[in-house]
């Protein structure tokens, strides 16, 4: 019988404000299951906090701070107990010298980053403190939800349009392909990005968030992502193929690490050949409903936040154990 760990994790509530973003939130929280959990979520010093809260924690776990410290708390004094310490890193190449620096600062043991190839390109220095946690879903929200297939082709999410600042052109190259030679298809429907920060209750209920975003792909043939020009393995890829909806995407090396097969989960395509691939498995249904099936397998049972709060837990279980050695 493993121990049962005690977590400190420090993350603000962002959620709050950027409702888009709930979803991460609430893959932390799943470390509850299996983990006995502690959350502060302001700006302090970190031995004060541990006085404040009565509460003493095996790990320490701080959300990614490369964002001004929009998604976690600005604390000080992490090295300054014995009590081992974890970060979270969402993009890699964003603000690299303030992470750097932050990791080497506070001496973090563990770096736990949502890419792989692009953190151990980016931070070949810490391949040895890198653990991989990919992205998951909440298998009670992104699922089957059984509504008639009314969409032949679906596009979410950020893509530069007319005279848009951001996102700047190229940087999602592939969705800009995909809107501007499909927009005139029959049957193809583009919602824009929802925006970050969202806290007028109407726009809330409006926009295309948690159920009503998973209902919108699950009425979707075939949906179409991409990982931005940095290929990274976003949410989407696991969204889409969680609510029983084809993935018709731009590949990256995560995503086939994670055992994403081309042609058996998911279908990978580029600029130059989704067009004819998209047309093919709107027509071709005996075969969309097998790879479509497939991906809905493979994320329900390995990429639920069940899954990996898990292996989350295990990770820091193991690195403890080897500290004790």
């Amino acid at each position: 019988m493993r121990r049962c760990l005690k977590i400190l994790v420090l993350i603000k509530t962002f959620w709050k404000t950027m409702p888009k973003h709930e979803v991460k939130y609430k893959m932390m929280k799943s470390l509850e299951e299996f983990a006995e959990v502690m959350y502060w979520h302001t700006d302090g010093y970190l031995p004060d906090i541990l006085d404040k809260i009565q509460f003493r924690p095996d790990f320490i776990f701080h959300y990614d701070i490369a964002y001004g410290f929009s998604l976690s708390p600005n604390i000080r004094g992490l090295k300054d107990t014995n009590i081992p310490t974890g970060a979270f890193v969402i993009d890699s190449h964003f603000n690299q010298q303030i992470r750097s620096s932050y990791f080497e600062e506070n001496q973090i043991d563990l770096i736990f980053s949502v890419t792989k190839e692009h953190f151990l390109n980016e931070y070949p220095q810490y391949e040895e403190k890198f653990r991989w946690v990919p992205w998951a879903v909440d298998p009670e929200i992104f699922k089957d939800w059984k509504l008639k297939k009314t969409i032949d082709y679906l596009l979410m999410g950020l893509v530069h349009e007319g005279n848009k600042r951001y996102p700047p052109k190229g940087k999602y190259l592939f969705r800009e392909a995909v809107l501007q030679t499909m927009k005139h298809e029959e049957g193809f429907v583009h919602h824009p990005h929802p925006g970050n920060v969202i806290t007028d209750e109407e726009e809330i209920k409006q926009a295309f968030l948690n159920e009503k975003y998973a209902q919108e792909l699950n009425r979707a043939k075939i949906f179409f992502t991409c990982g931005s020009a940095l290929r990274y393995p976003l949410l989407k890829f696991y969204e889409a193929p969680a609510c029983r909806t084809l993935l018709l995407a731009e590949p990256n090396q995560d995503i086939f690490d994670l055992g994403f097969k081309d042609g058996t989960h998911f279908i990978a395509c580029e600029v130059e050949d989704f067009y004819d691939k998209a047309k093919y498995y709107l027509q071709n249904k005996k075969e969309r409903q097998r790879i479509t099936d497939n991906g809905y397998r493979l994320v329900h049972s390995q990429h639920t936040y069940h899954a990996r709060a898990q292996e989350i837990v295990d990770t820091i279980i193991d690195f403890l154990e080897q500290q004790e050695q």
